[in-house]
């Protein structure tokens, strides 16, 4: 059902338990400011912190999706959460994931990247170009 409105802008983060609440209610404030008519989906693993966060009837031209993605971004490293839960970063995230991520995080990360895929094949220019 979510997507009869056309395809939902998502989400996928991980937070402190202690973070959720004001994650949700923060959210829908960023929400309401970058896309008014958007109605937001808030289900997961909450009791482990992974959340998946859709945003439905979120038509926006990609300045805006830009936009609202930063702010999200922001407000999710804010919270002392991680802008990639299990689903990966992907292109979306790629930008944002020193906000969560510490040096020697992504250091280790493109060590296992280089260690299973030496010439650059999977997912070329998702993450580690």
């Amino acid at each position: 059902m979510l997507g009869v409105h056309g395809p939902p802008l998502k989400f996928d983060v991980s937070l402190p338990l202690s973070a959720i609440a004001d994650f949700a209610a923060e959210s829908v404030e960023l929400l309401a400011k970058h896309a008014p008519d958007a109605i937001p989906v808030l289900f997961g693993h909450i009791g482990e912190g992974s959340l998946h966060l859709n945003l439905v009837r979120c038509a926006l031209d990609a300045e805006r999706e830009q936009a609202l993605c930063a702010a999200m971004m922001e407000l999710i490293a804010r919270c002392g959460g991680n802008v990639s839960s299990e689903h990966g970063v992907g292109t979306r995230k790629r930008d944002y994931v020193w906000m969560s991520r510490t040096d020697a995080d992504i250091a280790a990360m493109r060590a296992v990247k280089a260690a299973f895929d030496p010439d650059g094949y999977l997912n070329a220019g998702v993450l580690f170009g």
